[in-house]
């Protein structure tokens, strides 16, 4: 692997050798060039603008070689891939597959991730030198977020970019065989528009609602955008008697509907959040009901009929499995007293142990989602080269889109994969 990786209990993926594809490392900058003058910019007609200089716009600037312009708002760019992964940046997952995506077209996200795979990133991240793990369950991590966005950047760099930050896209018309966007700083000139601005999650980081507000312009269909990977609230009679176990995690399985996550419970303030919460938030919708498992794996009738003889207490028999807070304000109104509860006390505790059930009264909204779901219908739009069927010359990628990934590392592969289906397809256009 490219740098220097601690071996002890860390696990790498080889990198495919099929990807010859993708530029080359080189000697490199560390800043994209800016245009100069407004005067230089209204009367440059680009190959590519692509709003927003996030995962998707950084990775599509840097797949083909055109000259191009890359505008965002942000004074820089890459401000959500920089914090991404607690600042280590979970990039992808060795397990990638359709069957991780929400979509109301589940089928339409398999070309892209066919084309682009986990180790075409790994190869990337090789090439420039940069050192990542493998954690659990296939989560793919580098050594420092901000690193993997100057590597980002220079590639853009290479790949003939021009980078136009702290920059606001205000408006996209389309005249005389050109694309005009309109930004705060002029007039954008193109042949070719690509969309990769982003959802509404993290609105401190610049998130806005100016891909949907050009989607509708456009006329294409929108699926209800919802906040994802985020946490639950609970409704006011829960809060009121969970609210001390704010700051308490434990290992737990959550569930919402069909779909079941394994992994840490996080109680705050307002509800309960951490990955297994974060997980199932993609599956719930409002007035569905959350199941909460805080003995997952474990039979809790058979654990506590089994402990009778030897605990006395419900905190005596399950000291090491739960913390006691957790337990005694999950168990509230039982009593301690298991030595002598009675059978309907028994069920009535197990069920709370392993099917533990509340309708959440919402989420955390968007300032805590790590995603945006839902978007514009992919149906509108070619899977293989992201280009809108009904608008030539308008590419829309990334979160946009009605593909959202789950927790681990999927969403920012869509981000990859989506931004270099649309590079290889705008390369072609001359």
């Amino acid at each position: 692997m490219g740098g220097k990786i601690p071996q002890s209990g860390r696990q790498t993926l080889k990198t495919a050798q099929s990807a010859s594809s993708l530029p080359r490392a080189g000697i490199f900058c560390y800043s994209i060039s800016k245009m100069t003058t407004r005067e230089e910019l209204k009367n440059t007609v680009f190959h590519t603008a692509i709003i927003g200089a996030g995962a998707a716009g950084l990775m599509c600037a840097g797949s083909f070689v055109q000259r191009k312009i890359l505008l965002d708002r942000n004074p820089k760019p890459g401000a959500k891939v920089s914090v991404s992964g607690g600042g280590n940046c979970n990039f992808s997952n060795r397990f990638v597959s359709a069957s991780d995506y929400e979509s109301q077209n589940k089928h339409f996200c398999k070309s892209a991730l066919a084309a682009f795979k986990p180790q075409d990133f790994l190869r990337l991240m090789e090439q420039h030198h940069l050192p990542w793990e493998e954690r659990t369950d296939g989560q793919l991590f580098a050594f420092g977020a901000r690193n993997v966005v100057r590597m980002l950047m220079r590639r853009a760099e290479e790949a003939g970019t021009q980078l136009l930050c702290g920059t606001q896209a205000l408006d996209i018309r389309a005249e005389n065989g050109l694309f005009t966007v309109e930004t705060s700083a002029g007039p954008v000139h193109a042949q070719r528009v690509v969309l990769a601005c982003g959802g509404l999650s993290y609105p401190s980081l610049g998130a806005s609602g100016f891909g949907y507000k050009m989607a509708e312009k456009w006329g294409l269909r929108l699926v209800e955008q919802r906040p994802a990977l985020v946490s639950l609230s609970f409704p006011k009679p829960v809060k009121e008697a969970f609210g001390a176990l704010a700051g308490n995690s434990v290992p737990a399985a959550v569930s919402c509907g069909k779909h079941r996550f394994e992994g840490h419970l996080l109680f705050t303030h307002d509800g309960i959040s951490g990955p297994a919460v974060l997980s199932a938030s993609l599956y719930w919708a409002p007035q569905t009901p959350v199941v909460v498992d805080f003995l997952p794996g474990e039979d809790a009738l058979a654990w506590l009929h089994a402990q009778k003889n030897t605990a006395k207490t419900f905190s005596a028999a399950l000291h090491g499995k739960l913390p006691h807070r957790v337990v005694k304000t999950l168990l509230a109104g039982l009593g301690d007293d298991l030595a002598n509860a009675s059978r309907a006390a028994l069920e009535e505790a197990a069920r709370r142990l392993n099917r533990w059930t509340f309708v959440p009264a919402g989420t955390g909204g968007y300032t805590r989602a790590e995603v945006t779901a839902g978007g514009i219908d992919t149906r509108q739009i070619n899977p293989s080269t992201f280009e809108v069927r009904s608008v030539p010359g308008l590419y829309v990628i990334g979160e946009l889109l009605d593909v959202t990934g789950r927790l681990g590392g999927f969403n920012l592969h869509w981000a990859w994969c989506s931004a270099y289906a649309a590079a290889k397809a705008l390369e072609e256009q001359f």
